[in-house]
C-alpha cells in the first residue's frame, strides 16, 4: 500500500489549487488510508475526545484530496465511537469518479466534499441524500450564508462546511521596508493600490497576486469588488445571468486597475515560484480565504520564511461598496442516495464534524472555518496557528469578515461557468484589446449560453 500523501507532496504534484477542476487534472494515484486510532492524539491536536458507549458502528468511506480536514475529523470520530470506521480514499480525480458512479447508479462514496455549485447541480438531479431533518435541529446555530449553499427548493442536501470570509493578509515587516509604519484598517482601494506600488518599488514585494494568466488568487482582484459591490452571477434559480450588471462592470474596472498598476506577484497558484516568493519575502500581502492558512502553515515553517509574521484585516474599501468581503472556495459535506442504508451513521458523522465543539475544533485546527456560530463565538479564539503574529487577534478579524458575508449571494450552477471562464474574457480587457463594457457583455453572454445548455441537460 502506498504511503499517505502529505499536503506538501500533494500540492507539489498538483501544482494547482484545491478546487475540483484543478484537482481533477492532476491524475494522482488513489490511496486508501486504513486508519489506526493510535495516531489520533497527534491528528486531533490536543482536542479532548472521550469514547462514547452509543451504538454507533459501521464504516464510512470518504473521497477527497490528500491532507484533508475531514480526514482529521474521521480520526476524532473513531476515537469517540470505537466501533465506527472511517476510510479516506485519496484521489485527485474524485469529481470525475463520483460523476461516473452516479451515472452508473453504484460505486459512490458515503461522503464527499462538494463545492456549492456542485451541491446545487446534484440537488436538482435528485442524487443527494437529503439532510433537512438533521439541519433543522441546528439551523439557528449555523451560518446563514453557508446554509443557503446546501438548500434547494426549501430542503437541505448536505451539511454546510467551510465558511470563507476573505480578508487581506499582509506582512507589517515588509510593508515597513517601504517606509509605511502602519496600514490603516479603513484603507480605501485607491490608497491600497498606491501602497502596493510603493511596496513594490521600495521593498521589491507585492501586496497582491496578479498572475499573467489571471488565475488562482489573482482572480480575487475581480471577485472581491464584485461581491463587495453587491454583484451576483445569477439569481437563485440560475436562470437570470447578471454578470454584466453595473457591479460586474465596475468590478472588472477595479481588477484592470490592479493589472495596470504592475505591482502584483506573477506566480502560478501553489506553484514552486509561488511558495518561493512567499518564503523569500516577495509577497507582502494577498487577498485570501481562511482555508489558505492550512496550506500556508505547511510551507511557512520558520521565522525566516514568514512564520508568525502575518496579519489579517478586512479587504480595502471600494467606492460605493455595500460590503468589505468575498466568498471563495469553501465546500460542504455531502452524501448520495446510494448511501441511504447508512443514513443514520452519515448523519451522526455530519453532526459530530460541524455541530459539536470537538468536531469543529478538529477541523478548525486544520485550517478551515466551521460554520457553527456557538463555536465561532467561543472556541474559535483558541484555534491553534503558527502563521499570524503572536498576540494578533486574527480570529477577531475573520469574525469581522463573517459580518460582511451576504445571504443574497448565489453560488448556483451558473457560478461554476463564470468562475471557470473569467480569465478567457478578462485578459483581453486587461491588455486593451476590448473595452470593459464590451468584454464584460461578451463574458455575460457566454455564461448565459453555457448556463442554458447546462440547465437543459439536467432537466
Amino acid at each position: 500500500m502506498k504511503s499517505p500523501v502529505t499536503r506538501r507532496q500533494f500540492l507539489k504534484a498538483a501544482g494547482l489549487g484545491v478546487a475540483a477542476t484543478a484537482l481533477s487534472a492532476c491524475g494522482a494515484a488513489t490511496v486508501v488510508k486504513e486508519v489506526k486510532v493510535e495516531v489520533t492524539k497527534e491528528v486531533i491536536k490536543e482536542v479532548a475526545v472521550t469514547a462514547q458507549p452509543e451504538d454507533v458502528k459501521g464504516e464510512i468511506i470518504f473521497w477527497g484530496h490528500a491532507d484533508h480536514p475531514i480526514y482529521d475529523a474521521g480520526q476524532a470520530f473513531m476515537a469517540k465511537y470505537p466501533e465506527a470506521k472511517f476510510t479516506h480514499v485519496e484521489m485527485a480525480d474524485w469529481p470525475q469518479k463520483l460523476e461516473a458512479s452516479l451515472a452508473a447508479g453504484s460505486g459512490a462514496p458515503d461522503l464527499t466534499w462538494l463545492e456549492a455549485t456542485t451541491v446545487q447541480l446534484y440537488a436538482r438531479r435528485n442524487v443527494l441524500l437529503e439532510t433537512t431533518e438533521l439541519i433543522k435541529k441546528y439551523e439557528q446555530d449555523l451560518a446563514p450564508a453557508k446554509l443557503s449553499e446546501i438548500r434547494y427548493q426549501g430542503k437541505y442536501w448536505g451539511m454546510c462546511g467551510d465558511i470563507t470570509p476573505n480578508n487581506l493578509w499582509w506582512r507589517p515587516d515588509l510593508v515597513e521596508k517601504a517606509g509605511i509604519k502602519e496600514m490603516n484598517s479603513g484603507i480605501k482601494y485607491d490608497e491600497f493600490l498606491q501602497l502596493a506600488k510603493d511596496v513594490k518599488a521600495k521593498a521589491d514585494a507585492s501586496m497582491y497576486i496578479m498572475e499573467s494568466t489571471f488565475d488562482g488568487q489573482g482572480k480575487l482582484m475581480y471577485y472581491v469588488p464584485f461581491y463587495s459591490l453587491g454583484g451576483n452571477v445569477s439569481d437563485e434559480a440560475s436562470e437570470e445571468i447578471m454578470v454584466d450588471s453595473e457591479a460586474g462592470m465596475q468590478a472588472m474596472e477595479y481588477a484592470k486597475q490592479a493589472w495596470d498598476a504592475q505591482a502584483g506577484l506573477d506566480a502560478g497558484w501553489f506553484s514552486p515560484p509561488y511558495w518561493a516568493a512567499i518564503k523569500e519575502g516577495k509577497l507582502a500581502g494577498t487577498y485570501s480565504p481562511p482555508w489558505m492558512r492550512g496550506f500556508f502553515q505547511t510551507e511557512v515553517t520558520s521565522p525566516d520564511t514568514g512564520q508568525g509574521k502575518w496579519r489579517n484585516m478586512l479587504v480595502p474599501q471600494y467606492p460605493d461598496a455595500k460590503y468589505r468581503g468575498n466568498i471563495w472556495g469553501g465546500a460542504s459535506l455531502c452524501s448520495t442516495t446510494q448511501s441511504t442504508d447508512k443514513a443514520a451513521l452519515i448523519y451522526k458523522f455530519m453532526e459530530y464534524t460541524f455541530c459539536s465543539t470537538e468536531g469543529c475544533s478538529v477541523t478548525g485546527n486544520w485550517g478551515i472555518i466551521p460554520p457553527n456560530l456557538s463555536w465561532l463565538k467561543s472556541y474559535f479564539k483558541l484555534t491553534k496557528q503558527t502563521l499570524f503574529e503572536a498576540g494578533w487577534d486574527w480570529t477577531g478579524e475573520v469574525i469581522k469578515g463573517m459580518d460582511q458575508m451576504r445571504t443574497d449571494f448565489n453560488r448556483a450552477p451558473a457560478y461554476g461557468i463564470w468562475d471557470a471562464n473569467v480569465a478567457k474574457f478578462a485578459l483581453p480587457i486587461f491588455k486593451g484589446e476590448k473595452s470593459v463594457k464590451d468584454g464584460v457583455k461578451e463574458f455575460a453572454d457566454f455564461v448565459r449560453e453555457e448556463n442554458k445548455k447546462q440547465m437543459e441537460a439536467i432537466k
